[in-house]
């Protein structure tokens, strides 16, 4: 399931790092460090998103997360200061591969997101 590659791509990240790739418990400031790390959310997906209120508070009417607008001062510092995933995963060498897995499992989309067995077939 493409929730289950996300997952995956999370606790792979995380392996590699050393710590957690999304460390929070807060909504607003999961969706801040998903953009940061991965990029900005398909405007499809927050269209059709059941949490309207939600979407509504941590998102602007172009799709972009209102960070600034939205988090504390503490946890928008905490969120600026995590690396995109080209930063935390080296695109030279034996990493090159790894940071292409992740770039396909990473995708926010599930439509988008690689399946198990493209990813296989690349390996």
């Amino acid at each position: 399931m493409p929730s289950d590659l996300w997952s995956i791509g999370c606790i792979l990240a995380e392996l590699y790092q050393g710590e957690l790739l999304f460390a929070t418990h807060d909504n607003i400031e999961h969706l801040a460090l998903i953009e940061q790390v991965v990029g900005s959310f398909p405007r499809k997906m927050l269209k059709r998103a059941k949490n309207t209120e939600l979407v509504h508070e941590a998102f602007n009417s172009n799709g972009s997360h209102r960070m600034g607008r939205v988090l504390g001062l503490d946890k928008l510092s905490y969120v600026k200061r995590v690396p995109p995933l080209e930063s935390i995963v080296s695109r030279d060498g034996d990493d090159a591969w790894f940071l292409w897995l992740l770039h396909r499992i990473l995708v926010i989309d599930p439509d988008e997101r690689a399946s198990a067995k493209e990813c296989l077939r690349k390996l």
